[in-house]
């Protein structure tokens, strides 16, 4: 913790808090790091620390945690008192609302940083943050000074078991709309099915949910109707939940509604030409299109309606070889159309 709270952490899952004094304030926090002789100290420090054991005096440590199931199988930090810090030392966790020990020590020597592993049992956890506190006393002076150092949390994520086995998931078109249909073969706790609509397989947007059987070990169709779909191709899929909040996402399928009434736009030529796309009917609101590559990215443009009722974009810096998308959002939906650029 070198002249800093924050932490880092080696899964995507897990987000740590900076770390926290508790019981009132440290006068000599970072960067002013307070150390006998006016020297500067490595690490995080805190005073004063109470002669006697306080629930009301500690050092926090904690992360937030997203999906997965968890567990805990150490805490791992190095301790270095002056000769009046504090010689006591408890640890406690949010398991048991910080009741009870999970280990305590004797810190006899000064000066010197000395490592301590804490082994812990804490099994498949679904807690959205976790947080343990180290508690020091037995200070002979307010002038007691205490670093830490090094502070680890070590343990490992559960691999995600399916709540439900899926045989298959369908996407058909209809004049107005998209049918949905699934099958599961077994269901074990399964919560819901949220169903997910993206037209550019980047941002997925939910559209509808699905109560799910919750456990089943016969096969089970479930349907689901989109009456708004965008113009042109789309993809569904399923964020498939269990009942403790936990989720996994189905394979992804595609769609593709045809033009209906000449209403969905057409680029002419497309192949289009890198530093103009002719759009051959001009839309309602030209604001309200958007166009990005294939990444999202968006691209600037100005436009230019012409006499013969078509919009001309040009792009303000040259397009590369490419596919992109031209986004038009309106009342009823998206319309969306894949340009090549070559």
């Amino acid at each position: 913790m070198d002249y800093t709270q924050a932490g880092t952490s080696s899964h995507a899952n897990f987000t740590p808090v900076n770390a926290a004094l508790l019981g009132g304030a440290n006068a000599y926090t970072l960067p002013t790091v307070y150390s006998p002789g006016d020297a500067i100290g490595t690490g995080y420090i805190t005073r004063p620390w109470p002669t006697s054991f306080t629930t009301a005096r500690s050092m926090e440590f904690a992360f937030s945690a997203n999906s997965f199931k968890y567990s805990i199988t150490s805490f791992t930090f190095r301790l270095r008192r002056s000769g009046t810090g504090p010689s006591q030392i408890k640890v406690r966790c949010t398991a048991d609302h910080f009741s009870t020990d999970i280990d305590a020590f004797l810190i006899s020597n000064t000066n010197k940083f000395n490592t301590y592993v804490v082994p812990v049992n804490y099994s498949f956890l679904s807690n959205n943050t976790f947080s343990f506190r180290i508690y020091a006393y037995n200070a002979p002076s307010i002038h007691g000074v205490l670093w830490f150092d090094e502070i680890i949390v070590n343990g490992l994520v559960h691999p995600i078991i399916l709540p439900v086995s899926l045989t298959y998931l369908k996407a058909t078109p209809a004049e107005d709309h998209v049918d949905l249909h699934w099958e599961t073969a077994s269901e074990h706790n399964s919560s819901s099915f949220v169903v997910e609509k993206s037209v550019d397989l980047i941002r997925f947007e939910e559209v509808g949910q699905v109560p799910a059987a919750g456990e089943s070990a016969g096969h089970i169709v479930y349907c689901f109707k989109d009456n708004l779909p965008a113009a042109g191709p789309s993809y569904y899929r399923l964020r498939m939940v269990d009942r403790d909040g936990s989720f996994a996402f189905s394979q992804t399928v595609d769609v593709l509604m045809e033009n209906s009434g000449g209403a969905f736009m057409q680029v002419m030529p497309n192949p289009a030409d890198p530093e103009k796309i002719i759009i051959n009917q001009t839309p309602d609101d030209p604001e309200a299109l958007v166009l990005t590559t294939s990444a999202g990215i968006r691209i600037a443009f100005e436009y230019q309606k012409t006499a013969n009722n078509t919009l001309v974009l040009r792009p303000l810096t040259r397009l590369s070889p490419g596919l992109y998308l031209l986004i038009y959002q309106k009342n009823i939906g998206k319309e969306h159309v894949k340009i090549l650029v070559r």
